[in-house]
Parts: C-alpha cells; sequence; structure tokens
C-alpha cells in the first residue's frame, strides 16, 4: 500500500534534512511536517508540489505514481539553472542521435549534479 508520510521522511532523512528545516522551507511548523510524515495530516496541492521540488521528483512519485524522471531546479542560482539545463540539453541531443530517451541513469547524475549545486 503506498504510504505519502514514509515517502515524504524517506526523502526528508535521504538529504539529511530535519523536520524544522523541511518545515521552514515550506513555511510550515515541524509539527505539521510530523502529521505529514505520520499520515494524520495531508498536505495540500501547493504544499506537495514544493515537496517535489525541494527534494527534485516527480508529482507522479509523490502520488506513488512510476516515473521516468524529473528534476528541479529549486535553490539554484540562475547561472547554474542555466548550467543543469545545457546538461539536460546535451544528454537529449545525444539521445535524439540515437533515438532514446534519457535513462533514468542519466536523470540520476543529473540529479546529482543539481543537488550538489543548492548545498
Amino acid at each position: 500500500m503506498y504510504d505519502l508520510g514514509a515517502l515524504i521522511r524517506s526523502l526528508r532523512k535521504e538529504r539529511k534534512i530535519t523536520q524544522k528545516k523541511l518545515g521552514e522551507m515550506l513555511d510550515v511548523t515541524e509539527g505539521t511536517i510530523s502529521k505529514y510524515e505520520a499520515n494524520t495530516m495531508t498536505p495540500p496541492f501547493e504544499t506537495l508540489r514544493s515537496i517535489a521540488s525541494i527534494f527534485n521528483v516527480s508529482m507522479d512519485t509523490l502520488c506513488g505514481m512510476k516515473h521516468q524522471g524529473a528534476l528541479s531546479t529549486h535553490g539554484l542560482t540562475e547561472a547554474q539553472t542555466e548550467t543543469v539545463k545545457a546538461l539536460v540539453d546535451a544528454y537529449r541531443i545525444k539521445n535524439a542521435q540515437t533515438g532514446r530517451q534519457l535513462t533514468q541513469e542519466q536523470f540520476a547524475v543529473l540529479g546529482k549534479i543539481t543537488a550538489e549545486l543548492t548545498k
């Protein structure tokens, strides 16, 4: 069975973000984050969009659906965002030459690059 709270907790811990810090990022209290993670409160749609952006996952992922990949440039400067976009474009051009889409591995690499840029 799908568990949104467990997914939020897992994403948060994976990135070493406290409930308090995530609450600050979402403009909610630490207690609210705790309720989201315990599934006693469901985040509103706009909060889900923010969570997806912060953790660099798609809304489909948060909704428990399999996804091909999504990148977020949340927290990046304009120059960093342009660099990430250039990398994505380079991957897409290369893959277009072979008739393929970006692979999960390529999305993972781009996600790691994006995460490093936000540190």
